[in-house]
C-alpha cells in the first residue's frame, strides 16, 4: 500500500491559502497553514483558527476552489503506475473530503481518509470529530494495512508536512516530496523537484525487497539451534 498526503503531495497547492486568497484574508490563512505545515503549531489549533476564519462560506464556494487546485505534476502517472505494480493507492489527509474525493475520483483512488466540514444551510460551521490529526493519519495507515492483510513494513507513506511525519514513521518506507525541512529530516527518502514519479523508482526497490524477504523460507528450528550463539 502506499499512502498519500494530499496538499503538496498529490495536489500542488493547499487548499485554506487558497480559499483566504478568494476570501481577502489569504496573509493570514497562509501564515497558520505555513506554521501548521512547519510543525511550529499544533496541526488541531491551527485547523481551527483557519475555520473560524472561513466559518459561514457556503460549501459550493469551496467546492469551487478546489476544482481549480492543480495537480502536481506526474501525480496522475504515479498512481497508474502503482497500481499496475499491483500496489494499493490510497489518500490519507487532514485536508477536506471535498478536495480529497475530487482526486480520489480522478485517480480511482477507493480508500481516504480526510476530515469533514459540518454544514448548516449549506454553508462551513465547523469540522467533524475526530480531526484527522497528525496521530490519527498514523493510526489509519495502520488501520488500513490491517484491512487489506498486510504489516505496516510493507507500506509507503508519502508527504510533505509535519503532520505526516507520524504516519511516515508508521509505514515501512518513508518519502518526504518537495517537503519541510522537519519532515525531511525524518523520512527515509527525501525527494526535491516537481514530478512526484520520482517516487516510484523508490517504492519499486522496496516493494521487490519487501517480495524479496516474505518469499525467503525461513531456517527450521533444527537450522536455527545449530548456528553459532
Amino acid at each position: 500500500m502506499v499512502a498519500f498526503d494530499l496538499e503538496g503531495t498529490l495536489v500542488d497547492a493547499e487548499f485554506f491559502p487558497e480559499v483566504g486568497r478568494r476570501l481577502g484574508d489569504g496573509a493570514l490563512l497562509d501564515s497558520v497553514t505555513r506554521q501548521a505545515m512547519n510543525g511550529e503549531l499544533r496541526f488541531e489549533e491551527a485547523l481551527l483558527r483557519r475555520l473560524r476564519v472561513i466559518r459561514g462560506v457556503p460549501l459550493e464556494e469551496l467546492r469551487e476552489v478546489c476544482l481549480r487546485l492543480p495537480l502536481s505534476r506526474g501525480a496522475r502517472e504515479t498512481v497508474r503506475a502503482l497500481r499496475e505494480l499491483h500496489c494499493t493507492p490510497a489518500i490519507i489527509t487532514g485536508g477536506f473530503d471535498i478536495l480529497a474525493d475530487r482526486v480520489a475520483a480522478e485517480f480511482g483512488v477507493e480508500y481516504v481518509c480526510a476530515n469533514r466540514f459540518i454544514v448548516e444551510h449549506g454553508r462551513v460551521v465547523s469540522v467533524r470529530r475526530p480531526i484527522v490529526t497528525p496521530e490519527f493519519k498514523a493510526r489509519r495507515l495502520l488501520m488500513l494495512a490491517r484491512r487489506l492483510g498486510m504489516g505496516p513494513g510493507c507500506c509507503v507513506a508519502v508527504g510533505d508536512g509535519a503532520n505526516d511525519i507520524p504516519m511516515m514513521e508508521a509505514a515501512g518506507l518513508g518519502i518526504a516530496f518537495n517537503a519541510k525541512r522537519c519532515v525531511r529530516e525524518r523520512a527515509d527518502v527525501v525527494i526535491e523537484g516537481g514530478d512526484l514519479r520520482e517516487v516510484l523508482p523508490y517504492i519499486i526497490d522496496f516493494k521487490e525487497e519487501v517480495e524479496r524477504l516474505n518469499s525467503s523460507p525461513r531456517p527450521s528450528v533444527a537450522r536455527l539451534r545449530s548456528l553459532p550463539v
